[in-house]
């Protein structure tokens, strides 16, 4: 009979994480283009943490009931199904809003059979000693970093190729080839001589958990950093693949707020009539702040961005367009494509108000930069996070960890060339990459034997919770101000920070 072994359970879970990598991406840029705003946009990324929420500590716990393998198994089958799902809400005959329903559903239940990652952990736990559990825990992160290395540009080749659908409908196909392949190679890893976890309800296992220090504390730092990972992922594809304006995309507001008033020129005179009036009064005013101005910008021009009538041919004949929007120009043009087309008219027509778009990456291109953060992460914990553990200890290691999240997050938003921004997601890839190895490392070896399962899955719960509050939190910030998710999110980083000194690295001394 063969043994539980660490290849097939990476295996396992790379696969799934392929497909999770090809979706995920894509779901803010996805809910924009059906219709959806800032809220409802967090609400369908924080639908499938809300149902993991719910769901992961039972599936922990029957794990340390029936086994690992039989749950792993109805997880990955669940994957299959919601895939399938997020695939037929793109079909062309649907409604924006059958779009958006369906796509909600379809988190919904992708995040109620969600068990892979908690019960993965405990599968590792299960097969390894207590001086390896960190180098075991770091095969989940890297093959969660080989899947965002794999999965975002597959995502982004599906789309271009395949259409909307096409990327729902690849990662179904590999959660199905994963799923046949578990039910052939993955063996069960509890023993029958492991002991029985105490039945509790749910909210008293949860306060069995969190009332062991060490334990609660390395879960509440989980969970805080989970939660800026959550705020960064949900809104990159929108800072860098929305053609919508920010108010700091406004150089020179009282400028082009007298150019408007004066009517001087030919896109200003079309754009007296296009604007609101009520705008142009508030334009009129001498006393209106610079921050007000870029304010009232922001939210009357991206309203009029996916008119295809904004800025007609004869008003676009008096612009001089560079080789992009010419190129744009030509082509049929609707959604997220024709708003990127009028943004460039605008920032053509008005070069000294308007800053430019150089960073834009939108659901063909999106993918490879999260490739590019995947790489990253695979190099940091495809081996090097044992050697960093080994010499510089758990605890050290997640200090250092969320100093560099929070270093990478006030960065992200105020770069401006492709270098930087390199840069920065490298950093931010390369402080989660060595974050969740040593913590989850942690709490296996303070957890009781007989209750890894259930500790690991309040853990994930916890994570996910985390994930819950993350999208919608930072969505709605960004709807207002695109750089404050990015800001509120260091700050939560620093805390973290912050505890693991006091709390975390005095108990150490």
């Amino acid at each position: 009979m063969r043994k539980p072994s660490l290849l097939v359970i990476f295996l396992t879970v790379f696969i799934d994480l392929v497909g999770f990598g090809i979706v995920l991406p894509l779901l803010p840029t996805y809910s924009e283009e059906y219709g959806a705003g800032g809220f409802l946009i967090g609400v369908i990324i924080a639908s499938f943490s809300v149902m993991q929420f719910v769901f992961a500590p039972a599936w922990g716990k029957l794990s340390d009931r029936i086994g690992r393998r039989p749950v792993l198994l109805i997880s990955n089958f669940g994957s299959v199904v919601s895939y399938a799902m997020f695939a037929l809400s793109a079909w062309p005959g649907l409604s924006a809003r059958d779009s958006v329903v369906i796509l909600l559903v379809s988190r919904v239940f992708a995040g109620a059979c969600g068990a892979n990652l908690s019960v993965a952990s405990a599968y590792i736990a299960d097969i390894t000693p207590p001086e390896g559990r960190s180098k075991g825990m770091g095969l989940i992160g890297a093959a969660f970093g080989l899947g965002f290395l794999l999965g975002p540009p597959l995502g982004s080749f599906s789309a271009d190729r395949l259409g909307l659908s096409g990327p729902g409908w690849v990662a179904a196909a590999l959660c199905l080839v994963n799923f046949l392949l578990a039910c052939v190679l993955l063996v069960e890893s509890r023993q029958a001589g492991s002991g029985h976890a105490v039945d509790r309800p749910r909210l008293a296992q949860w306060g069995h958990v969190l009332s062991q220090p060490k334990v609660g504390l390395l879960i509440g730092l989980y969970a805080l950093s989970t939660f800026c990972f959550a705020c960064y992922e949900c809104t990159l594809p929108l800072l860098l693949g929305s053609p919508l304006f920010h108010p700091d995309d406004i150089k020179e507001p009282r400028a082009l707020a007298r150019k408007l008033v004066l009517a001087a020129d030919p896109v200003s005179q079309f754009l007296q009539i296009k604007l609101s009036p009520g705008l142009l009064l508030t334009l009129a005013r001498t006393n209106e702040s610079q921050a007000a101005l870029r304010k009232l910008f922001f939210k009357e021009l991206n309203q009029h961005l996916g008119s295809p009538s904004f800025l007609p041919n004869e008003v676009r004949e008096k612009i001089t367009l560079r080789a992009e929007t010419k190129e744009l120009a030509a082509q049929k043009l609707s959604g997220n494509a024709l708003k990127r087309l009028n943004r460039l008219l605008l920032e053509d027509a008005f070069p000294n108000e308007f800053k430019r778009q150089t960073l834009y990456y939108d659901k063909r291109s999106i993918g490879y930069l999260f490739m590019y953060c995947g790489l990253v992460s695979v190099l940091v914990q495809g081996g090097v996070i044992g050697r960093i553990v080994k010499r510089f200890g758990e605890r050290r290691v997640i200090f250092a960890s969320l100093a560099i999240i929070a270093a990478s997050l006030l960065l992200i938003p105020y770069v401006e060339t492709l270098g930087w921004l390199l840069v920065a997601l490298g950093l931010v890839s390369l402080g989660t990459g060595i974050n969740r190895a040593p913590t989850m490392g942690l709490i296996s070896m303070f957890a009781s034997p007989a209750e890894q399962g259930a500790t690991m899955g309040v853990a994930q719960s916890a994570g996910t919770l985390a994930r819950i509050v993350g999208p919608p939190f930072a969505t709605t910030l960004y709807a207002a101000s695109p750089h404050s998710p990015y800001l509120a999110a260091a700050v939560v980083a620093l805390l973290a920070g912050a505890l693991t000194w006091r709390y975390l690295l005095a108990s150490e001394s």
